[in-house]
């Protein structure tokens, strides 16, 4: 009766739909609207067991699910005039759907086409991360969320629903929410703190969100990325060193950490610091003391450290992380999916301000920005596009996606930014994963191995194609198909 679609529950999601406070429900999102593009991010919860419409809505309308803003600490208030979908082929009931505590169980009953996964079908079942098109008018992403946001620490101010926040953060999402938390309560402490996180997502802003938030914030934000250390210029480039060493005429230096006092010292890419020099931070890090280079008496300091790291904590010595008490988990776009339309609506918009400035601005900017029905400005997107990009893997998450977009705009010949060869597209069928399925699991960031065998499928078995939908390295695909077990001649 049902078809399943796409990827299983999130891990620890809830078993019921029906669960109330911070316990997971599945619930669907809305990615895209071509007729009221600020909806995105609403978010509808469906009642265990309980049959409901989406769609344009009719008298019955305590029989539909209604969309609703979810604001931190608080349960939305319903309003059942505006909380139904818009779009001008949508049906007055375009989809049933009932909540089985296993998933969403959806089935047409309009007459606009329906693709879920971008497989045009009458019924499926929905598990988080799958989407649901109304004929490039609407889009929909399945969710597992709470149906209460955490609420935030005392002071910290809201900002426009699907706005940029003050910190310039990007997202309405629970996983983003929690970040925003977290970010707040390390800037608050005086402790050095540990950012964590993929490639990507955000660690950089992360840091200058916690300096611009604490005490510190009237002093320096130096930084420095680790992995650009120069191994035999180390100690003078951090430590600093006295006049005339190590020639003659050398003037003196403060170092970075000199420069760095009363303020923050962000290390990004700590992880690729050398254990020697990790070992040379420890006292510093504990008393706010060092030796600038060709001295014998200790400099003073009172500098809060703020690392960045997208590495294993096997790379650390384990007395140097312990003096991070502080860690911030910043969350890849798979899990906060429903944040990706937002991402790329910002993208897309500070582009138009560079483009302002070029002599490709008025083709371009009357090309692929409209002004929308509230005023404001709209970049031209499809719900083709969103929905690919929705289910994309995007393992470099932002930074991925902000690539993909600037070669939309690019190569994009018509009025509408079209993704070129985009990994996952609404003609091509989803990547299954099946529960339990071992030799498809993967780390976060890497194609599972069923992945992999799904686009193989799709490009006929070519690595070369495979890897630029994957966006990797041919070898690189080699290797991981080897680890897999798959033979790229018998694909």
């Amino acid at each position: 009766m049902t078809t399943p679609f796409g990827q299983t529950t999130a891990p620890g999601a809830a078993s019921t739909a029906e669960d109330a406070g911070d316990r997971p429900s599945d619930a669907l999102v809305i990615v895209y609207s071509k007729s009221q593009p600020h909806r995105v991010g609403e978010v509808a919860f469906f009642p265990l067991g309980e049959r409901r419409y989406v769609g344009r809505g009719d008298a019955e309308v305590e029989k539909f699910a209604h969309f609703v803003r979810q604001q931190p600490g608080e349960t939305p208030a319903v309003d059942p005039l505006q909380g139904i979908l818009d779009g001008a082929t949508l049906s007055r009931r375009q989809l049933a759907v009932c909540s089985t505590g296993e998933g969403l169980e959806v089935e047409q009953v309009g007459q606009c086409r329906t693709y879920v996964n971008g497989q045009e079908v009458p019924k499926a079942t929905l598990r988080p991360g799958d989407t649901v098109m109304f004929r490039d008018e609407v889009v929909l992403l399945c969710v597992s969320r709470p149906r209460t946001l955490p609420a935030l620490p005392l002071g910290h101010p809201l900002h426009a629903f699907g706005e940029p926040d003050a910190d310039g953060i990007v997202g309405e999402s629970p996983a983003v929410w929690r970040m925003r938390a977290e970010v707040a309560r390390a800037a608050y402490g005086s402790s050095h703190v540990l950012v964590e996180g993929e490639t990507g997502t955000g660690k950089e802003l992360a840091a200058a969100v916690v300096h611009r938030r604490s005490r510190r914030a009237n002093g320096a934000l130096v930084s420095r990325n680790a992995s650009a250390f120069i191994l035999t210029l180390i100690a003078s480039e951090l430590f600093g060193n006295s006049a005339n060493y190590p020639n003659p005429g050398t003037p003196a230096r403060k170092g970075l950490l000199g420069t760095a006092d009363g303020g923050t010292f962000f290390l990004d890419e700590i992880g690729d610091c050398p254990l020697d020099v990790q070992a040379q931070l420890l006292r510093v890090m504990d008393r706010g003391e060092y030796q600038a280079v060709g001295e014998a008496v200790a400099r003073r300091v009172d500098v809060r450290f703020v690392g960045a790291t997208n590495r294993d904590e096997s790379v650390f010595r384990p007395d140097f992380l312990a003096r991070f008490p502080v860690r911030v988990r910043l969350p890849p776009l798979r899990e906060r999916r429903e944040d990706i339309p937002l991402l790329a609506r910002h993208f897309l918009l500070l582009l138009h301000a560079q483009l302002s400035h070029t002599q490709q601005a008025p083709e371009l900017c009357a090309r692929l920005f409209r002004n929308g029905i509230d005023g404001c400005l709209e970049p031209n997107v499809s719900g083709r596009l969103i929905d690919a990009l929705v289910r994309d893997p995007l393992p470099t998450n932002a930074r991925g996606l902000h690539t993909l977009l600037l070669e939309a705009v690019e190569t994009s010949p018509g009025d509408e930014l079209r993704l070129p060869a985009a990994p996952a597209t609404s003609n091509a069928p989803p990547a299954p994963r099946a529960a339990g399925d071992a030799s498809g699991s993967a780390p976060p960031g890497v194609p599972s191995r069923a992945d992999i065998l799904a686009f193989m499928e799709r490009e006929d078995g070519n690595v070369a194609r495979v890897a630029r939908r994957l966006r990797m390295e041919r070898t690189k695909l080699y290797r991981l198909m080897k680890s897999y077990g798959i033979d790229p001649k018998s694909e």
